[in-house]
């Protein structure tokens, strides 16, 4: 579990968020769900120590302040929103997952090896792996730095935005992904502005607003709240009967 108690994180002296309490469980899948600005981004960076924080941050019952970076990079890994265009293929990049388990020789193992081929396989990559980052699509770019953050092996994973610049094939088959993630006991933890697709995915929803916990709860329960979601997001969400529909959540206003 990742447990956060009393977090206070600030951009230039000013409070960009501030949670009291806050959980995410391994096997389940949580979207936090907010405006821009709203400290999506900010809260997952303070997990993975990339932003500086007041409180209480712990995984599986230990201070991630007092974790070494390999030994928190076995428990979480994170793939933010903008990711840069190295000069690598993609079954380089994708190696780059097992850095924290690897020796000073930095020669992958067996093991690093059965890893890295699962998660090109699982997201469809495996065929291209020898391609460029430079001369693929973003989409695929995207995915490559999924398989990445897949391929580290962690308890606990952490998505900004991991749909951006996927067409909606490529999106649907992301979301099985994740769901094959969760059933492998991985804890997940997604922003999304898509909330038919996040509601559809997730177990459990973060509502942020203005750098602070509105709400947080099962889905049925935040998507049931129609005024709260719209004060928080502008919009609403309504239940599809029609199972024959991508998502089973839809906006409304």
């Amino acid at each position: 579990m990742i447990s956060i108690k009393n977090l206070k994180a600030s951009y230039d002296d000013k409070i960009a968020l501030e949670i009291d309490d806050l959980d995410f469980e391994e096997g389940k899948i949580t979207a936090i769900v907010g405006l821009n600005g709203s400290g999506k981004s900010t809260l997952l960076k303070a997990i993975v120590g990339i932003n500086s924080y007041q409180g209480l941050i712990e995984i599986d019952g230990k201070s991630a302040k007092k974790m070494g970076y390999k030994k928190r990079a076995r428990l979480v890994s994170f793939l933010p929103q903008y990711s840069p265009l190295a000069n690598l293929d993609i079954y380089t990049l994708v190696c780059h997952g097992r850095f924290p388990y690897m020796g000073y020789s930095k020669i992958l193992g067996e093991e690093d090896k059965e890893n890295v081929e699962k998660a090109l396989r699982i997201t469809d990559l495996w065929d291209i792996r020898q391609k460029s980052l430079v001369e693929i699509s973003g989409g695929e770019r995207q995915r490559a730095y999924l398989a990445m953050v897949i391929a580290q092996n962690t308890k606990f994973i952490l998505l900004d935005e991991p749909a951006t610049y996927m067409d909606i094939k490529h999106q649907l088959e992301v979301v099985d992904v994740l769901r094959l993630l969760a059933r492998e006991g991985r804890g997940l933890v997604i922003t999304s502005h898509d909330l038919p697709q996040s509601f559809s995915l997730c177990d459990k929803v973060c509502l942020l607003k203005e750098g602070h916990l509105i709400e947080e709860g099962k889905v049925e329960q935040i998507a049931d709240n129609h005024n709260l979601l719209k004060e928080v997001m502008g919009v609403g969400l309504k239940k599809n009967l029609d199972k024959d529909l991508v998502y089973g959540f839809s906006l409304c206003k």
